[in-house]
């Protein structure tokens, strides 16, 4: 019977420890991101790509299988960090190659003035996968997008200043910040 009751309270306060150390962090693609599809390079074909939905998907997904609790600033946007995620991608015909690039920022601070400062960290991945704009696209693209993820999630957490501050923030809301980023313009050089 002692057995019985220590191993149900063993049980218990692992799946407790487990629900405490799993990361919760919004993820944001800015708004410019959905307003400039990229045209994907052929000489016959007129293909745009919307990277910001596709990214958004993979995004929310690759660190939900990494056990990191996810929202998004379109939900309740409450985390213990925010990542703005810039993809990036880019198609070879000659080679029937998509090329991703996936740029992650993350936040720690929920006050909208952080986004004009700097974000705590910045990391980079990039990915690549065969296929055809003549078949399954999205499938191709997907699963750049994949690769450029899982090389920013391992980055991610093999950095000690991410994991401090993911380990000690609480969780907040990240409102006014996503609101703020979605305000200001990115680069020329993405569109």
């Amino acid at each position: 019977m002692k057995r019985i009751l220590l191993s149900i309270l063993c049980l218990g306060w692992m799946g407790s420890a487990n629900a405490v150390s799993q990361p919760a962090l919004v993820i944001q693609v800015p708004e410019s991101f959905y307003q400039h599809p990229v045209h994907l390079l052929h000489p016959y074909l007129n293909y745009w790509h919307n990277r910001a939905e596709a990214a958004e998907a993979v995004g929310l997904s690759s660190f939900q299988s990494q056990n990191f609790t996810t929202s998004s600033c379109e939900a309740e946007a409450k985390g213990q960090a925010l990542v703005v995620i810039e993809p990036n991608m880019f198609y070879n015909p000659q080679t029937g190659i998509f090329y991703s690039e996936i740029t992650a920022k993350v936040y720690n601070q929920p006050a909208a003035e952080s986004a004009l400062g700097k974000p705590l960290m910045t990391v980079k991945g990039e990915g690549q996968s065969r296929g055809w704009l003549t078949y399954n696209v999205e499938y191709s693209t997907h699963q750049s997008y994949q690769q450029a993820f899982n090389k920013v999630i391992q980055q991610l957490q093999q950095s000690p200043t991410f994991q401090q501050s993911v380990e000690q923030a609480p969780v907040q809301t990240y409102q006014a910040l996503c609101n703020s980023i979605n305000t200001l313009s990115q680069p020329k050089a993405f569109f």
